[in-house]
């Protein structure tokens, strides 16, 4: 099975509550060659390196979390900052929608008890809501796809679902 199969299949065990079953995915994940930008070099799982992402890092947190001791959460936060700088370089609305999406999910497996990690993921998460909500709604919404707009909505509606978002103020905003 090719790595992609392999990430679905850890990410529904993961949704389950057996982390553990994503052993094998995050070994080969953990192998990928990285970009320049210190990421996991993901085009080998999809050619949407955002829909690839939306997949790996939920898997490859929950098991850092539940089975590696949270001992890989440097390295996840610094590849969390450099795809807040890759988004910021290609800021479109399908982009942001995919990576509010893979944020929401890698937030949902991360331990808040490593404060520090966890309060810059969800700081990244709501600046990046904010400037989507401020450059795509309120005005033309040619720019916002059907799908990407699904995609946000369900991540934003998950935050204020988790408290992690004021319900008050985003749920009629999306």
């Amino acid at each position: 099975m090719e790595l992609k199969g392999k990430l679905q299949a850890a990410l529904r065990a993961v949704q389950n509550g057996d982390a553990a079953s994503a052993k094998e995915a995050v070994d080969e994940l953990k192998a990928l060659p990285r970009t320049g930008e210190g990421v996991f070099d993901l085009e080998s799982v999809d050619g949407d390196i955002w829909s690839a992402a939306g997949i790996a890092y939920p898997v490859y947190v929950a098991y850092e979390t539940s089975c590696n001791k949270k001992e890989g959460y440097p390295d996840l936060i610094g590849q969390m900052r450099a795809w807040n700088k890759m988004l910021k370089a290609d800021y479109t609305f399908a982009n942001a929608s995919k990576a509010a999406d893979m944020w929401i999910h890698t937030i949902q497996y991360m331990s808040p008890e490593i404060y520090e990690y966890y309060r810059e993921l969800v700081d990244i998460f709501k600046e990046n809501v904010r400037e989507t909500l401020a450059k795509f709604y309120g005005g033309d919404d040619a720019q916002r796809d059907a799908d990407s707009a699904k995609l946000f909505k369900e991540a934003v509606l998950w935050a204020c679902g988790a408290d992690i978002l004021l319900a008050e103020k985003y749920e009629n905003r999306v």
